[in-house]
Parts: C-alpha cells; sequence; structure tokens
C-alpha cells in the first residue's frame, strides 16, 4: 500500500477514534464478556476436490478421497459500552480441525474479530476489522489432472494451508438535512505461507491483496433510504514466486452509483455499481494493455416477510488477483438465504451458493480458465434449552469448466456434519 493510502486510511479511522474521545452526556459504563463452546463432526466425501479422471502427474492426491473430520473451538467476546459515542468489541475464537485419513489438512485457526462504533450529533463512525491465522501445513497438495487445480483455485483445500488473513474497515458519516457524506476505507490481504516449487502440479499460492478509500454522497428520496454516488481509490498488490517477476499488481479509480436504506418496513437495501479503471504495472505479460476498465458491483438485501422468516441476498462482481499468481480474473459471488423458524425448539435454513471465475480477457489462451461453483447447504437446528443448540448440516458442492478439455476443474462433493454450541 502507498504512502497516500495508508495516510488517507488512517486518517479516517483516527478521525473515528477522535470522534469517540468526546462524551455529551454522562452514562453507566458498561462491559459483557460472553463465552461459548463448539463442537463439530462429519465426513467430506472429497477432500482434495478431484473427481475422477486420467492422471498426468505421478504422486498427485487421490481421487474422490473422503475422510471423517472434526472441529472443536472457543468463542470469547467482550463488549465495552462507555457512551453512545464509543462503544467496542473484541472477540477471540481458537478452533481445532482434524482429518482422519489426512494428517496434512489438520489446521488450527486462530481467529479475532474487533470493531467500534459511536454517534455524536452529527458525526458517527464505525470502525472493524477481522484477523485469521491458519496454522497448517507450509506444503501445497498436488494435483494431477488437465487444468490443474480445482475450480477457482480450490479454495477449500486452500484454506487449510499455512496463512495470514486481514480485513480492515472503517467509515466516518456526516449527517445533514436531505442526507449525508461519508468517507470510508477497506483493506484485504492473504498473506500465504506455504512453500513455493516447480514440481508439475503443485499448487503455489501468492500473497495478494487490494486497498480502496473514498467518499460516499447519499440523498434521501424517501425518508430512511438514500439514492448513492461515491468514488474510489486504491490498489491490488500481487506477489511473484519461483523467480518468475510476472505479477498483475495495479491501481484502481472505482466510479459508483446505487442505493441504500429501507424502502419498505420489511425491506433492507444496499447496492452500488459502476466501472472501475485499471492501471497495472510494468511487470505483466508481453503484449498485454496495461489501461483496462472492468465492472464493479456490490449488493446486500435483508427480507423480512414475517417473524419467523428471513430472506438474504447478497452479490459481488469485482476483478480479483489470482491466488496461484500471474494473473487476474473476473470474480462473481452469490448468496441466497432462507431462515426459517418452524417453533421455539425447531428452526432451518437454506442456502444456495453461486461463484465464477472468469481469467479470459486476463490470460494467454494455454493458461484460459472460467470455473462455476455450485452449493446447496440445508441445516436443521434443536435447542437443547436456553444456551444450547444442535444442529444438522448437508452441503452439496459442485463445480463446472467452461474451457473446455479442464477435466481437474471439475469436481463433485458431499459434506455431512453434526455440531453443538453452549453458550455461557
Amino acid at each position: 500500500m502507498s504512502t497516500a493510502a495508508r495516510l488517507l486510511l488512517l486518517s479516517i479511522l483516527a478521525s473515528s477514534s477522535a470522534l469517540s474521545a468526546e462524551t455529551t452526556t454522562a452514562t453507566p459504563t458498561t462491559w459483557s464478556i460472553n463465552t461459548s463452546l463448539t463442537a463439530r463432526a462429519g465426513y467430506d466425501d472429497n477432500v482434495f476436490l478431484q473427481d475422477r479422471a486420467p492422471l498426468i502427474v505421478p504422486g498427485a492426491v487421490p481421487d474422490r478421497a473422503g475422510s471423517w473430520f472434526s472441529r472443536a473451538g472457543v468463542g470469547i467476546e467482550a463488549s465495552w459500552h462507555l457512551s453512545p459515542a464509543f462503544e467496542c468489541n473484541l472477540g477471540y475464537s481458537p478452533e481445532l480441525v482434524r482429518y482422519d485419513a489426512f494428517s496434512s489438512e489438520n489446521h488450527d485457526d486462530h481467529r479475532i474479530d474487533l470493531g467500534a462504533h459511536g454517534r455524536i450529533n452529527a458525526w458517527s463512525y464505525q470502525t472493524k476489522g477481522s484477523i485469521l491465522l491458519v496454522d497448517g501445513s507450509r506444503d501445497s497438495p498436488v494435483f494431477g489432472h488437465t487444468g490443474g487445480t480445482p475450480a477457482i483455485g480450490g479454495a477449500s483445500v486452500r484454506s487449510r494451508r499455512d496463512q495470514l488473513n486481514t480485513k480492515l474497515g472503517g467509515t466516518l458519516t456526516r449527517a445533514v438535512d436531505t442526507g449525508f457524506v461519508r468517507a470510508i476505507g477497506d483493506y484485504t490481504a492473504n498473506d500465504f505461507d506455504s512453500r513455493h516449487s516447480a514440481v508439475p502440479g503443485y499448487a503455489n499460492y501468492v500473497d495478494r491483496s487490494e486497498w480502496s478509500a473514498g467518499f460516499d454522497a447519499g440523498h434521501y428520496i424517501k425518508k430512511d433510504f438514500a439514492f448513492i454516488a461515491a468514488v474510489r481509490t486504491g490498489g491490488q498488490h500481487q506477489g511473484a514466486y519461483l523467480g518468475n517477476p510476472l505479477q498483475y499488481s495495479n491501481t484502481l479509480t472505482r466510479i459508483l452509483v446505487g442505493a441504500e436504506g429501507k424502502p419498505t418496513r420489511n425491506l433492507t437495501l444496499h447496492a452500488l455499481g459502476g466501472p472501475d479503471f485499471r492501471h497495472y504495472e510494468r511487470d505483466v505479460a508481453a503484449g498485454f494493455d496495461r489501461t483496462r476498465s472492468a465492472r464493479y458491483i456490490e449488493g446486500a438485501a435483508t427480507w423480512t416477510p414475517r417473524e419467523t422468516d428471513t430472506v438474504a441476498l447478497t452479490f459481488k462482481d469485482y476483478l480479483w488477483l489470482s491466488s496461484g499468481g500471474r494473473g487476474a480474473y473476473q470474480n462473481t459471488t452469490g448468496n441466497l438465504l432462507w431462515k426459517h423458524v418452524l417453533n421455539p425448539l425447531w428452526s432451518a435454513s437454506l442456502a444456495a451458493d453461486v461463484q465464477t471465475g472468469d481469467n479470459r480477457d486476463y490470460s494467454a489462451t494455454t493458461s484460459q480458465r472460467f470455473d462455476w461453483i455450485y452449493t446447496g447447504t440445508l441445516d436443521i437446528t434443536r435447542s437443547l434449552g436456553p444456551k444450547t443448540k444442535l444442529d444438522l448440516e448437508f452441503i452439496r458442492e459442485w463445480s463446472d469448466s467452461v474451457v473446455a478439455g479442464k477435466p481437474g476443474r471439475e469436481y463433485t462433493r458431499l459434506q455431512v456434519s453434526l455440531g453443538v454450541r453452549r453458550v455461557f
């Protein structure tokens, strides 16, 4: 991240902290601490996301390799309410994950979540952050089918490797009579600590990150619902590996319009979209046009038709850097979730996810990928009391490669598990 970018992000966060130091009325300080225990056990019928196809690399991970797995974790969350001007929270959740058949996939996760928010007259702020440290294997798997890694890099396999993932963000908002003005900054980074290798089929992962900062201007077209115009500036960084300098780091400028708020009593909406202008650094492939544009769309909606039902939709379509290095791709994700409460003891949720990764405009013909991943999730929950819940989860996932002749990209997967959570 450039010095100017760091200063802009820090100024947003610092302004938020400065506001929190002011208090208009004296209110009692309130502390709360919550702890929980979680455990889950189940079976994954395709740990490495590899369906049966001719092997072209010896020593590759096995096809259709299933394994029983178990997870156990602790959650600790503390919150502090000082006044309307300052409220903060901090959480730590370590979790152990074990696979009976493949010790290489065992890992320990350490999650830290933190945030603060407050309001002083016409000013309000919010800061948030999450850190995930995965203590896993530093050796990546070897994939042996034509097409290389599973669709979109095999995210569930990659997530078990040694790595550090960071997300930070903050907003500072000034309300005016007819709307608001908001400064905003975000930062996300994947720092992979797995070893690199020139072995054919070996999954090399490279560091990648994105920062952005900018301003939103909102105008209320009705109570609690505003039209928004926004601008973002920022950049993405991609690491190199094995002595090859090829990487697709870039700077970005986004011009966005959209809306947010409550258009109706039971519907909450956020949507932004527009062109995303990029300028790439010099270490790109020969003949690559370093000045380009792409589309950027983000959206979320929550609908509550009745007290027992909630429907949530999230969507994002943006240009992201490949975790395998030496390229970029248009990444599109969508999730539709329905939650239903049957009675005080039973509840259920049903989710449908779609993800695509298309690098055809950013790669040579021999390296082109266009993957689709579909995921369906059913969760049935039984309350065992005010502090204990038991849930049964079914996950069905499958992928498809639009680019022909890439059997290594396609797979099917079924995961079934039983979990319990106890709050203290």
